[in-house]
């Protein structure tokens, strides 16, 4: 639709530049390129999940923790693939549709949130789906009736507990705590208080939780904060404790003009973007002329250091858990030009590595103050081992929602 209104804009135009404004708007709505996205995948050592040009109009995915199994979902529809089968072999996962992100509790036990199931009474209320997919069957959890939304789906403390996030009687977003044996739900962590993004790192006992545009990690045992940065809307600890991927808003580009790095050159680029301009001065008032893409930052917990991407950009980060150091998320683009969807799935040690050394690597690029970063450090450690005070967070023991 914007391509034909653009295009039909620009037939009506005695610009001089016609053409060539012509060929700038068909490149942004350009067909998918194959080639090019992988050459670009390779450059930054990533890896496509699905074929580059395929139909990928994915929402969520999450890799089962020996990262042999994808879970995906497409539309009303979710799957699991078998990544190292060569066939790559698809099935359905046979639950109702899908009402947010998934999490695995184990390689072949996935829990999905879902509505009742067909034949369940039109009040009945939301779901877990646990589905075993070796055997490929299906128990249903129920939640409480007055909570709605569910999202942030985590590992809990225990092996068959689930953190997630909810609405509750349409209140605000808070986190919750599922016994799936049970279906037990309490309310976790009442001292977080309202959040817009959560995720939990069971091998640091640490959560994240985005509010506003600040991501804060806190010890889930003592509530204390280990470092807030700004700007992010969600973040991810790895299971080492050092490094916490972070998720933000990047600096705008042009719709009508993104080109990968290496396509031109300075001069040509810069007459393009001249070019761009001047179509977009032309158009209506309020039309859209630039995207925000996602992006994706690291952060050094140990020392508050950020560190941006340009080279990829995306969303949905995940730590690969099998291979240190590797991690997948849903694709946006590289070199700030926008590409199909698709999931990737890269090695960052080189990149913090290089990072933490104060050396260059292609794309990553030091986030402060001059950005308009911001890093809030922990409070720093009593003197001496005095007992706690009563105001101290205590221990979560909530009672179970009805």
């Amino acid at each position: 639709m914007i391509a034909a209104t653009l295009l039909a804009l620009m037939g009506c135009s005695r610009d001089p530049n016609e053409g060539t404004l012509e060929e700038n708007v068909g490149l942004a709505f350009a067909p998918c390129n194959e080639a090019e996205i992988r050459f670009l995948a390779t450059k930054h050592n990533f890896m496509t999940a699905f074929r580059p040009c395929g139909n990928n109009h994915f929402r969520d995915f999450t890799w089962s923790p020996d990262g042999k199994t994808l879970y995906f979902q497409l539309g009303m529809s979710h799957y699991i693939m078998d990544a190292e089968a060569p066939t790559k072999d698809t099935r359905v996962v046979p639950t109702p549709s899908p009402l947010g992100p998934a999490v695995w509790l184990s390689a072949s036990r996935l829990v999905v949130p879902v509505g009742p199931t067909a034949d369940a009474a039109e009040d009945a209320p939301l779901q877990l789906a646990l589905y075993d997919t070796e055997q490929a069957t299906v128990f249903y959890v129920a939640l409480p009736a007055n909570l709605t939304a569910p999202r942030d789906l985590s590992p809990g403390r225990g092996v068959q507990e689930v953190f997630l996030t909810a609405q509750r009687d349409e209140g605000p977003r808070r986190v919750y705590r599922v016994e799936v044996a049970s279906g037990g739900t309490t309310e976790a962590l009442p001292w977080l208080g309202t959040v817009d993004t959560f995720s939990h790192t069971p091998g640091q006992d640490a959560v994240v939780v985005g509010v506003g545009d600040t991501v804060t990690v806190h010890d889930v045992e003592t509530g204390e904060a280990r470092g807030a940065w700004s700007p992010a809307q969600r973040g991810v600890l790895h299971p080492d404790g050092q490094w916490l991927m972070l998720e933000h808003l990047g600096e705008p580009v042009s719709i009508f003009y993104q080109r990968a790095w290496d396509e031109l050159s300075n001069k040509a680029r810069e007459r393009e973007q001249r070019r761009a301009k001047r179509f977009e001065d032309r158009l209506a008032e309020g039309f859209p002329t630039q995207v925000q893409p996602p992006t994706l930052s690291f952060a050094d917990l140990g020392t508050g250091a950020r560190w941006r991407l340009s080279s990829v950009y995306g969303t949905d980060f995940e730590w690969y858990a099998p291979t240190p150091h590797y991690g997948s998320f849903s694709l946006w683009g590289f070199e700030g030009k926008e590409f199909k969807r698709n999931v990737l799935l890269g090695d960052f040690t080189a990149r913090m590595r290089q990072a933490t050394r104060g050396g260059d690597f292609m794309g990553v690029h030091p986030f402060g103050t001059g950005d308009g970063a911001t890093y809030t450090a922990p409070a720093a450690a009593p003197e001496d081992d005095a007992a706690p005070e009563d105001d101290a967070v205590p221990e979560d023991e909530a009672a179970p929602l009805e």
